[in-house]
């Protein structure tokens, strides 16, 4: 059924960062998007600019075309927002997946798309947890009628910077289908994965002496799935790159009897939305995850998976080496998260709560 009072008929806009500057977005995906026009009508999706304008630049040599990347971010890029602006529908609601023109205080781009539509941030960074940080959002939250968080503690954060704006706490989505909808299939000796983006590889140096610990009692193959290149880690057990791709996610992570999620306490960690440790909950593998903001409310709710509370390097040893010596037990916890995730982070379960909070500020 559709929200009470809802037009069917109003356009919604959704913008994303191109494919090259995402990891893991599925919050603004065609999944998504298709879920959404339950409530609008019609639903677009549009990247800012397509892939390969940066990958042509990319094969220039610099001494060419100099400082090629600010050409891009100058001309190109402005010029591809500007056009997509233009082709807007009026009267509609237009979603902006972080800012449309990264460091510009003015908000140039949000200010145009308000005059005609109603302009909603839909922030998934750490911004508002610190003080220095949020100024940067300050122009966008000014102009949006709404703002769309993913943890609760960025909503608080929120609404304390803007006590007067709707903030609305949003769980993000994650494509769990293409992990199959069968159980995976673990691998047959004990696998512990990791996977993250490059700037978040400095989680694998606190973790050196704890998997050097497990190793010792429990020997396992380690699989670090990130970047595409091959990292630099000062780690002492044996480990096993693979590049990030969806292909390699939808592979490795699966078949891994354990994945683990290393959270610092200050107040940037705390408010993550642990995007990597949804999916492995959505891969069906055991997540292990410092007890700490979003990461406590999702595996308390669920009822899977391993907190790690205060980091305690003992507490990590013990639950990695339960996780990595029965499979039996790697399975059931990854199975447990797995159910959860595909139920709470289902697209349409978060479309309706997208369409709900829409509909409030319009």
């Amino acid at each position: 059924m559709l929200l009470h009072g809802c037009n069917p008929t109003k356009p919604l806009s959704l913008f994303r960062a191109p494919r090259h500057s995402r990891s893991g977005d599925d919050a603004f995906s065609q999944a998504f998007a298709d879920a959404m026009k339950r409530y609008f009508s019609p639903v677009s999706l549009s990247d800012l600019c397509p892939q390969w304008h940066d990958v042509l630049l990319g094969t220039f040599p610099i001494t060419l075309i100099p400082f090629r990347q600010g050409m891009y971010n100058r001309t190109v890029r402005y010029m591809m927002i500007r056009n997509a602006i233009r082709r807007l529908v009026p009267h509609g609601v237009v979603c902006v997946r972080d800012e449309l023109w990264v460091g510009d205080a003015t908000a140039m781009f949000e200010r145009k798309i308000a005059r005609r539509n109603a302009y909603i941030y839909n922030c998934i960074d750490n911004w508002f947890a610190v003080p220095w940080l949020a100024a940067r959002a300050k122009a966008r939250c000014a102009v949006a009628e709404a703002i769309v968080v993913p943890t609760q503690s960025l909503k608080e954060a929120c609404q304390d910077l803007y006590p007067h704006k709707s903030v609305f706490c949003i769980e993000e989505p994650v494509d769990c289908s293409r992990f199959g909808n069968g159980a995976a299939e673990k691998a047959d000796v004990p696998t512990l994965v990791w996977a993250g983006s490059p700037h978040s590889q400095s989680e694998l140096l606190h973790m050196r002496d704890i998997l050097a610990a497990v190793f010792r009692v429990c020997p396992f193959d380690l699989t670090v799935l990130s970047g595409q290149r091959k990292p630099h880690l000062a780690l002492t057990v044996p480990w096993k790159w693979v590049p990030f791709s969806p292909a390699n996610e939808q592979e490795f992570i699966p078949r891994a009897w354990a994945g683990f999620c290393w959270l610092g306490d200050d107040a940037y960690a705390s408010a993550k939305g642990c995007y990597k440790m949804k999916t492995y909950m959505a891969a069906g593998t055991a997540p292990v995850v410092t007890d700490v903001g979003h990461a406590r409310h999702v595996l308390t709710a669920a009822e899977a998976g391993v907190l790690i509370q205060n980091n305690d390097n003992r507490q990590w040893v013990d639950s990695l080496v339960h996780l990595l010596s029965s499979r039996d037990a790697a399975m059931r916890e990854g199975s447990k998260a797995r159910v959860f995730a595909r139920e709470y982070f289902a697209y349409d379960r978060i479309a309706s709560h997208w369409a709900h909070a829409l509909q409030s500020v319009r």
